[in-house]
């Protein structure tokens, strides 16, 4: 049976910093922590307003900042890091089939052969879509890579099996 959209594309560094951000942002706990962390700071921030000790304040509202900065700039770091290390997906092409009911991936490393049943969702930002196998674990479509008629399938495919 052929299929319905063969898309061919690669993964490159900032793919996968955008990935990442989106899968930790989406699907970790990273979001709350963070929050939680800067809740924490403010009402430290607060409480050295309140007892007048101006200089803990002023180290409050330095470090604050430079807590969210330093975090941020951590997980891309990392993540980058991990691309470059990384000699199975670096610069490495494949192609995607989409069928009806299942796609196919093919790499000069193998092949595989998913159902859309086994996916955990299919999340979508302005320039990706993140097939993801796990609540971690997914492939990566970019936009730009989709031929005419795909973004309106992957909708679908999305709805069909709640996605």
């Amino acid at each position: 049976m052929e299929p319905r959209f063969v898309i061919h594309s690669h993964y490159n560094e900032e793919e996968i910093i955008r990935y990442n951000r989106t899968i930790l942002f989406k699907e970790g706990r990273l979001k709350r922590s963070i929050i939680m962390i800067n809740i924490a700071l403010i009402v430290m921030l607060i409480y050295s307003l309140i007892i007048s000790n101006w200089l803990l304040a002023a180290i409050w509202l330095v470090f604050l900042p430079i807590f969210n900065w330093y975090f941020f700039k951590g997980i891309d770091r990392k993540a980058a890091r991990q691309f470059r290390q990384n000699k199975l997906i670096k610069g490495q092409a494949f192609e995607l089939a989409f069928h009806d009911d299942h796609y196919e991936g093919a790499s000069e490393f193998g092949n595989s052969t998913i159902p859309y049943t086994k996916l955990h969702s299919i999340i979508e930002t302005p320039t990706n879509f993140y097939l993801m196998e796990a609540p971690m674990t997914g492939i990566i479509i970019k936009k730009g890579d989709c031929p005419d008629g795909f973004i309106d399938f992957i909708h679908d495919i999305k709805n069909r099996y709640n996605l």
